[in-house]
């Protein structure tokens, strides 16, 4: 029941930056979805466009690294072997969660709301388009399959 806490935070990393750069995908085809950007309008002022992508990446990349420290943790001290079938299903569990916190973020988030810089996502980010939800269902399911896939490739070889 080791877990090595190094390699599962850089798979968590990886994991991320693949997440990342599924998001830019989809904004380059039109779609309203950045959770970078969410979350660097949180720390930092909307109209620093620049510093809030620079804060909002690092820290998304930051997070992932310790979702897969969770992720291996989890799943070692149920003696689950952290791979990447077992990655889509956890992806799949991170996904409805991120999407409900999504939901709730207009409470608290000085950028989100009716008549702010940010339209409310609403849960699973439905009010920014039909498709937002299974985008953010599906990002987080390749995150998960990606996290643990490399975390068992590099551990367990």
């Amino acid at each position: 029941m080791e877990v090595n806490l190094f390699i599962a935070a850089l798979a968590g990393f990886i994991g991320a930056i693949i997440l990342t750069l599924f998001i830019y995908l989809l904004k380059l085809g039109g779609q309203n979805l950045d959770i970078p950007y969410l979350i660097g309008t949180r720390f930092v002022d909307i109209t620093e466009r620049s510093k809030v992508y620079v804060t909002g990446i690092t820290l998304h990349l930051l997070i992932g690294a310790g979702w897969g420290v969770l992720y291996v943790i989890l799943l070692r001290a149920m003696v689950v072997t952290p791979d990447w079938p077992v990655g889509m299903l956890w992806g799949f569990a991170h996904g409805i969660f991120v999407g409900t916190m999504m939901g709730i973020l207009a409470d608290t988030h000085p950028a989100i709301g009716s008549g702010k810089a940010i339209p409310d996502p609403g849960i699973m980010g439905r009010s920014w388009g039909p498709m937002i939800p299974y985008y953010v269902l599906s990002l987080h399911i390749i995150y998960g399959a990606c996290t643990l896939g490399i975390y068992n490739y590099l551990v367990f070889g």
